[in-house]
């Protein structure tokens, strides 16, 4: 049971237990919180958990140590859940040793305690490669800031092991392809948060292992992040060969929505070029490619592509194009339609949308705008969404409205002024 804990290897586990005890699934599902079709699924090896809080729940319902399934025991995060709840009032710092233990510690128990010594398997590589869709949706919910320091070190374990441990051809590919996700993560985490040079280094790094495990969606994922920096670092012609080299690489595999992704981001960086029509003929393209559902094909990390993103991606060709108003209506429809769990993008749209706002010569409309979603700002740890805010604020102190006033007065209580 020990062992088919630490390797969460759920069929193992719930076999042994109705061995043990001659429990019925539907007492297995009962206790776990799983449906019994979903506990049959486990047991015949033909569904897998990774999912951090399911193995939680998994692990606690059977009553078996935490430890054993190499998961932070109760008492050492004093009985708060990881889920980051924008409403939650959970200190800064407490909140990033909560990551780092739900996270962290998954990954030691894969990687033993004596990394020169450690014997890695196929299955090892692939429980830590598996942790990354945790990563994606707590970036989601609070930005860049919360997850980076976790991220960073499960990165240096995993070159740590490449380095030192013994494992065979195949499995030395998927430490690299972990080692480069984590490595872009990391990358874009840093954007997110404005390190822009740390960013630059890890989208380096991550490239350089998608090549050496030859492995096209990671190098494919990692262009579409350098777009994004090299937009940001005011360097439209290099962002445009970018996504033109990107799409290259994608032929011929890239699901519709990748494709569609990679031309929206050309478009913008077409207009932040100053040329609207080759950024209306990229976006065409975007519009014209783009699948609503998601598909099997599509990589996990493409999970946030939704048509409110694309529609996102054509206000940001507006706003460079300088129109407005036309870039307030797509904003507009963003904000309203993106899904909840989103908080960072929300946050960071309804900023862009007061700024479009402002544009627009519309002060009281930006203040509107932002007022209800101040409180957001509180809960989220992204420097690109704190920028958009710091930006709003400075141009509404010049404003002499009743709304600027009372804003501004809001994001100070809200200790948002400084943090903007």
């Amino acid at each position: 049971m020990r062992t088919a804990l630490s390797e969460w290897d759920w069929s193992a586990v719930l076999t042994l237990v109705v061995t043990a005890t001659g429990i019925s699934q539907l007492d297995l599902a009962s206790l776990t919180g799983f449906s019994q079709p979903h506990v049959s699924r486990l047991m015949k090896g033909t569904a897998k958990c990774f999912d951090i809080r399911a193995i939680n729940r998994m692990v606690d319902g059977l009553g078996a140590p935490r430890s054993f399934a190499g998961l932070a025991p109760i008492a050492a995060i004093d009985g708060v859940t990881v889920a980051l709840n924008p409403s939650e009032k959970v200190d800064p710092m407490h909140r990033r040793v909560l990551l780092t233990t739900s996270f962290a510690l998954p990954i030691a128990a894969v990687l033993g305690t004596d990394v020169q010594s450690s014997v890695v398997t196929q299955g090892h590589a692939r429980k830590i490669r598996s942790l990354l869709p945790e990563l994606y949706s707590l970036d989601d919910q609070a930005g860049g800031t919360p997850v980076s320091d976790v991220t960073q070190w499960c990165l240096r374990e995993v070159d740590a092991l490449l380095q030192n441990a013994e494992y065979s051809e195949a499995v030395g590919q998927d430490l690299q392809l972990a080692y480069g996700e984590l490595a872009e993560m990391a990358g874009w985490l840093d954007f997110d948060a404005g390190r822009v040079s740390s960013a630059q280094h890890y989208f380096g790094e991550a490239l350089r292992a998608a090549q050496l495990a030859d492995d096209l969606n990671l190098e494919v994922l990692v262009l579409a992040s350098m777009i994004m920096l090299a937009r940001h670092r005011g360097r439209p012609r290099e962002a445009v060969q970018l996504a033109q080299l990107a799409q290259r690489r994608a032929r011929g595999w890239g699901s519709p929505r990748l494709m569609s992704l990679l031309a929206a981001r050309e478009a913008t960086a077409w207009a932040q070029a100053g040329d609207a029509s080759a950024a209306q003929s990229a976006m065409a393209r975007a519009l014209h490619t783009f699948e609503p559902n998601r598909s099997d094909v599509d990589p996990v990390w493409l999970s946030f592509y939704t048509a409110a993103e694309l529609t996102a991606q054509q206000a940001s060709v507006s706003t460079y194009l300088e129109r407005p108003a036309q870039a307030a209506t797509q904003l507009r429809r963003v904000v309203q339609s993106l899904e909840p769990h989103y908080t960072r993008n929300h946050a960071l749209y309804t900023a862009r949308l007061a700024l479009a706002h402002l544009a627009d010569g519309d002060d009281r409309q930006a203040c509107r705008t932002l007022v209800p979603a101040l409180r957001e700002f509180t809960s989220i740890r992204s420097g690109r969404a704190a920028a958009h805010l710091c930006e709003c604020l400075a141009a509404l102190r010049h404003s002499r409205t009743t709304e600027s006033r009372d804003l501004i007065e809001q994001a100070t209580a809200l200790d948002l002024v400084d943090t903007a």
